[in-house]
Formats: C-alpha cells, sequence, structure tokens
C-alpha cells in the first residue's frame, strides 16, 4: 500500500472512532501518538489526557512523524489534531469530558523558524480551542512546546498568549529551561534518562530526589508534571502518581489504560 493510500484509508476510517463518551480518564496521555492506528482518537478513546505531536515543514505543510522517513502527505497537525479537536468541541461541548484541559504537546523536529511561523499561523486559525469558553472555565486545550522553538526577541511579543514552554529536570536534579522565553506550562522528566529505575528494588536516592525537584517546580508554576519514556509497569507507575507525576507518557495505550484502571 503507497503512503498516499495508507494516509487516506486512516482518515477515512478515524472519524468514527470519535465520540462524546464520558469514559473515566486516566493520568497520562499518548507519548508519540502519530503512531497509533488512529492519532489522537484513540488517546481520547481511551481517557488520555493529551498527545504529542512531533512535526516537520514540508514546504508549507507542516507534517506528523518522528523523522523525515516517516512523513505521510495527509497526515498533516491541522488535519490529525487541530481539526478534529475543533470538530470534537464543536459537537460535544469539550475536548475532555471533565471539561479538563487537554495537553497539546507539540515538538519542532528541527530549527526552523519558517516552522515556527507555520505553527503560530495555525495556531491562531484554531485559536477557539486555546481560550476558555465561560467565565471561570478552563481552555479546552493547551499547547506546549517542547522541542526547538527560536531565541526570545523580536519575534517574543507576536506569540500568542496560550503559548506555553516545559522546564526539563535532568539527572541529578539538573534544571533547563528558558523561563524568560515563554510562560512555564509543563515539568518534564525523561525517565529513561533522569531515573531509569525498573520498577525492581529500592528506588535510589537520587532518582527519588528527581522527582522531588520536578514536584516542586510543578507546583511552584501551578503547572501539571509529566514523565515520558517510563517503562510501562505497574509497580513504577505507582510510584511516579504518589510522588505527585500527574501525567504518564506511554506509546502502548492498551496496556497502560490497564494498568491505570486496575490500579
Amino acid at each position: 500500500m503507497t503512503s498516499l493510500v495508507l494516509a487516506a484509508a486512516l482518515l477515512a476510517v478515524a472519524p468514527s472512532r470519535d465520540s462524546c463518551g464520558r469514559i473515566p480518564l486516566l493520568p497520562a496521555y499518548s507519548h508519540n501518538d502519530y503512531r497509533n492506528p488512529h492519532p489522537l482518537l484513540d488517546a481520547l478513546a481511551g481517557g488520555y489526557r493529551g498527545a504529542e505531536a512531533d512535526l516537520f515543514r514540508v514546504d508549507t505543510v507542516l507534517a506528523i512523524g518522528h523523522a523525515r522517513r516517516e512523513l505521510r502527505p495527509l497526515l498533516t497537525f491541522a488535519r490529525i489534531y487541530l481539526e478534529p479537536l475543533r470538530e470534537r468541541l464543536r459537537r460535544c461541548g469539550h475536548v475532555l469530558p471533565d471539561s479538563s484541559v487537554f495537553l497539546l504537546t507539540v515538538e519542532l523536529k528541527e530549527q526552523d523558524p519558517r516552522a515556527f511561523g507555520l505553527l503560530l499561523g495555525q495556531l491562531r486559525a484554531y485559536d477557539d480551542l486555546f481560550h476558555a469558553r465561560a467565565p471561570g472555565a478552563k481552555p479546552p486545550v493547551a499547547v506546549v512546546l517542547v522541542g526547538w522553538w527560536p531565541a526570545p526577541g523580536a519575534t517574543a511579543p507576536h506569540w500568542p498568549p496560550y503559548l506555553g514552554a516545559q522546564v526539563i529536570v535532568g539527572a541529578g536534579g539538573t534544571v533547563r529551561g528558558d523561563t524568560a522565553a515563554l510562560p512555564i506550562a509543563l515539568i518534564t522528566i525523561d525517565y529513561g534518562k533522569a531515573i531509569d529505575w525498573s520498577g525492581r528494588g529500592p528506588i535510589p536516592a537520587s532518582r527519588q530526589a528527581v522527582v522531588a525537584t520536578a514536584r516542586r517546580l510543578a507546583v511552584r508554576y501551578g503547572v501539571p508534571l509529566r514523565v515520558h519514556h517510563a517503562p510501562v509497569d505497574l509497580r513504577v507507575y505507582q510510584w511516579l502518581l504518589s510522588e505527585g507525576v500527574t501525567l504518564i507518557g506511554t506509546t502502548d495505550l492498551a496496556r497502560t489504560g490497564e494498568l491505570l484502571r486496575g490500579r
């Protein structure tokens, strides 16, 4: 099957999977979401609170994928994420059934100012997703940059106010992130790099300190604390959640859903 036919088939099937059902939500999000059979829609159907989209610019289009060789002509950021999110909001009156915020993390995979400009333009075209619909309510969707973005400067005043950035807590509790560039909207730990506990035996104190540092930052900024690249393991999940992690990233929606719903 050619990439064009594959993409068309995916888009034809995906809309039937979306519904306004009120499935219980999980403390997790879909990492590398675009690799699922039905990007975004599988995550929403499974009760996940967010999704990650990796983007490349192809001429004037933002295509989704982890590497350029994975890109497909019809799998674009607007078609796979922004349009379905707007349609769900229109039909259901919400994105998440408890009207909490759906976290859309966006990673520009290349240092490409034109790609950043395209991203800003597309977000503005769908900015109804990022504003509260009633006084005191939360916006349906939050957008957080987790990859590259331009250094703060002349372009900064033109960035939309709803666009946020992450702070990364690494091994040894090191903190990385330019807090002056964008509002801090997310604290992140790459589990494989900063913790790497298998779920067996005692948890090293140095690894516990990483999570404690991240938790303090999340409380200070009043933002979610996410962990990605953690093993799909109940003991790991239980520990992370007990330590204040609010979103666990997973690439195995089915297994993670089983573990978190059964815990």
